[in-house]
């Protein structure tokens, strides 16, 4: 996991707004690039990949972060760790959504090592910020096949988004059950289902696809408050490997509807 928190490091690193994620793209695409066995950018710039792993009989999973951080990233800033935490100097950090990025792909890593059997696409998306328009861009032919898709762009720490407030149910309420009981299996068993805020998993779920928005392990995002906990995004790893992995296990296929 230590190379979870050299990349995190690095990708705060970088100012990418909303519109401007082209510097992202360059540390990130190559990284991709030695796991996945397709990587690529769509027309509209959102960063994709693509990986079978072992046979690919089973669910195909969708893992989503997005590139572009709101405004406000301070010129000199520096990117400061005080054992647990990475802090900047001045301004806003950038964690949203950088530490998600961070924790994909940290599970496309681990996930060769795992029991998961069937196929991972990951969408690194631009211009969430401004109105979720790079998951809106997504081809929605190349979504098709995909029975969940895990955003990992919530504040805090163990929270499972599965609707925005009360207007927009992300998944079936099993979806939710299913990870609180592999938060359960990791021994962490206060993952909770909570509804949340709006985010990329608002477009996944209009498409009919499964959806949850999963912590990553920032606070006050946004503000000149912000920190992010490496033990937090680390987390979120565990979580998400052992709900891959169970499912490899077992065959488990989202086949739910969206409410």
């Amino acid at each position: 996991m230590n190379k979870l928190a050299l990349e995190l490091y690095d990708l705060l690193q970088i100012a990418a707004p909303s519109g401007k994620e082209e510097r992202v793209v360059r540390y990130i695409k190559p990284r991709m690039e030695q796991i996945l066995e397709r990587v690529f950018l769509d027309r509209y710039g959102n960063l994709l990949g693509e990986r079978t792993y072992k046979t690919g009989q089973g669910p195909t999973i969708l893992l989503s972060a997005h590139m572009d951080s709101v405004a406000g990233i301070e010129p000199g800033r520096k990117v400061i760790r005080d054992q647990d935490i990475y802090y900047a100097s001045k301004g806003i950090l950038g964690a949203d959504d950088r530490a998600g990025m961070a924790i994909v792909l940290a599970v496309i890593r681990n996930l060769a090592r795992s029991s998961f059997n069937g196929k991972v696409k990951v969408a690194f998306t631009r211009e969430e910020e401004i109105g979720r328009k790079g998951s809106q861009a997504l081809d929605q032919a190349w979504l098709g096949d995909v029975e969940l898709a895990i955003v990992v762009d919530r504040r805090g720490n163990r929270d499972i988004v599965t609707s925005y407030a009360d207007v927009q149910p992300f998944c079936h309420p099993s979806v939710g059950q299913f990870f609180e009981e592999a938060g359960r299996l990791c021994g962490m068993p206060d993952w909770k289902a909570v509804r949340g805020g709006i985010s990329d998993a608002c477009t996944f779920a209009s498409y009919g696809i499964n959806s949850v928005n999963l912590s990553a392990g920032f606070q006050y995002e946004h503000t000149w408050d912000e920190f992010v906990s490496i033990t937090s995004c680390k987390e979120t790893v565990q979580l998400i490997t052992t709900a891959l992995d169970i499912a490899g296990k077992s065959g488990v296929r989202v086949q739910m509807n969206v409410p």
